[in-house]
């Protein structure tokens, strides 16, 4: 299940689409291997996403992110249009087909990260940054990264020496899980928002820089471009926490992940600035 391509979901495709009154376009298709989610062109001129989740494990506010996210005016997004869910007993998950407008341009990468430059102009970035700023600026009560996780994640890696503590002022709004697969280009949209919500302020800057450590001249740019956050102290501890994850996979699985070094190094420059 958690790659969809592999398995038979012709009676999932079918309620998806008699619930929604859309045909799906198949050679459209667009399998997330990671998560176990499906894309859809309709005949509508519009995309479904399909997902799925174990009844245990579902999360309101990531199942709801998409309909919570109409709020937001001034970011580039597709637009929420409608959703369907239903209990599958028989697979034991409950199936969510959400029907948003179709972004006129392809995600900047299949995956979150890059390895090569994607070649994206000055006005591409520049929209980037009009986006985050705008989305910096809502209010919500959502909560994209926790104070309770940063903490936790930091000293479990590090030690517990580190003052982990961000400051009420620099708690911002964030998209959550800004990477390579969720930005489109050459005309920028923000795609995929089960996650956003509060969090300190860069940490949208410094999951961007971790998605393009395998092109550490895009990572330099992202490093130049965001400074003005990625040099406080929310944001270095947002970048810490980047680094603590990486070191922390590594040590549960044994495997060292190509951007792994450049991660140690970071980690090395900032533990001093923070200790």
């Amino acid at each position: 299940m958690d790659d969809l391509s592999a398995v038979d979901i012709s009676d999932v495709l079918t309620r998806a689409q008699e619930q929604l009154g859309r045909s799906f376009n198949s050679e459209g298709v667009h399998y997330n291997r990671l998560n176990g989610t499906a894309g859809f062109p309709t005949d509508a001129g519009t995309w479904v996403r399909l997902a799925w989740r174990r009844i245990s494990r579902i999360n309101v506010q990531a199942w709801t992110g998409s309909e919570s996210a109409t709020q937001i005016s001034g970011v580039p997004r597709p637009q929420w249009m409608a959703t369907v869910t239903w209990m599958d007993e028989g697979r034991g998950v409950v199936w969510k087909a959400e029907e948003s407008t179709l972004s006129t341009s392809p995600a900047v990468s299949a995956t979150a990260g890059i390895t090569t430059d994607p070649g994206l102009s000055g006005a591409w970035w520049s929209a980037l940054e009009e986006a985050l700023d705008v989305l910096s600026r809502h209010t919500t009560d959502r909560v994209a990264l926790a104070q309770e996780h940063l903490t936790g994640r930091i000293h479990e890696v590090y030690g517990p020496d580190i003052d982990t503590r961000v400051g009420g002022e620099e708690w911002v709004c964030a998209h959550g899980d800004l990477g390579y697969a969720n930005v489109t280009a050459p005309e920028f949209m923000l795609l995929d928002w089960e996650s956003w919500g509060r969090a300190p302020r860069g940490w949208d800057a410094a999951c961007l820089w971790s998605a393009s450590l395998g092109v550490p001249e895009v990572a330099e740019q992202v490093r130049a471009r965001f400074d003005d956050v990625l040099s406080t102290r929310s944001g270095r501890l947002c970048q810490l926490l980047l680094c603590a994850n990486v070191a922390r996979a590594a040590r549960r699985t044994g495997l060292t992940l190509p951007i792994g070094a450049a991660m140690e190094h970071t980690a090395k420059t900032l533990l001093p600035q923070l200790s």
